[in-house]
């Protein structure tokens, strides 16, 4: 039994140590230099350098539509769009030229969408944009999708 215990804790002790051994010798790996940080050629967290990595789906009514933007009565979101859903408050969104638009299945532009739509509206924004104190970044639909609102 004592022979046991001995042998589990020499293996225990062997294997903790050769993965304390594994570093990399001095001179490899990644260089040490104080110009060299781990975050050099990253983009920022926030600002017009950050990639965006959520997405915000709004789902509510067109109140006005042109060519380049949306306003939209908010009724429910996502959890990174919860921010935007308001009583009274419209939600401006904006539509650039790469958004995918689509009204009962067709393609159309967004000046195409009439008023009273009902509208789910997907935007990309950074994460550290939507946590910030502060006002709530724009949004930039990448897919819109609507249809006649109901009679």
């Amino acid at each position: 039994m004592k022979l046991r215990v001995l042998l589990v804790c020499l293996v225990a002790l062997g294997l903790s140590a050769s993965v304390a051994i594994a570093a990399p010798p001095p001179g490899k790996g990644k260089p040490a230099s104080p110009g060299n940080s781990a975050t050099a050629g990253k983009p920022l967290p926030t600002g017009p350098t950050c990639k965006p990595k959520v997405t915000v789906v709004l789902k509510g009514t067109v109140e006005s539509a042109s060519a380049s933007s949306l306003s939209v009565d908010v009724t429910s979101a996502n959890r990174w769009g919860r921010a935007y859903v308001s009583g009274t408050a419209l939600t401006p969104v904006g539509v650039d030229t790469n958004t995918k638009v689509r009204r009962n299945g067709n393609t159309t532009t967004a000046a195409g969408l009439l008023e009273g739509d009902w509208v789910l509206v997907q935007a990309r924004v950074c994460r550290a944009e939507l946590l910030a104190v502060g006002p709530l970044p724009v949004l930039t639909a990448m897919r819109v999708v609507a249809h006649p609102a109901s009679a």
